[in-house]
């Protein structure tokens, strides 16, 4: 259903630009249809591995959190679980990063 909403919408965005280009009238930030939908495709991946990345992050605190309330934890399983969770937040806070810049937030 996603694809269709995308596909329908570089229709109509064609149609406009032809129209426009058609009545002698250059739109001023005129992109190509085909520009724009691998845009939205690439900021896409970045949002999907961002919240990948975010909810791997979760999982592995959540392992430290219940490695660290038993009653002998394994103090180097919790440090090597929220290592983990650390180095994931990281590369969601990359992947979030670049999904901003491609979307121009």
């Amino acid at each position: 259903m996603r694809t269709m909403k995308r596909s329908l919408a570089m229709a109509v965005t064609a149609v406009a630009v032809a129209g426009i280009s058609f009545a002698g009238v250059a739109p001023a930030s005129a992109a190509p249809v085909g520009n724009a939908a691998a845009s939205g495709r690439n900021c896409d991946d970045y949002a999907t591995q961002a919240a990948k990345h975010q909810q791997a992050g979760d999982e592995y605190t959540a392992l430290g959190k219940a490695e660290a309330a038993k009653s002998s934890p394994d103090r180097a399983k919790v440090a090597r679980y929220y290592a983990m969770a650390q180095d994931e937040y990281q590369q969601a806070a990359k992947f979030k990063d670049l999904f901003d810049s491609c979307t121009g937030q």
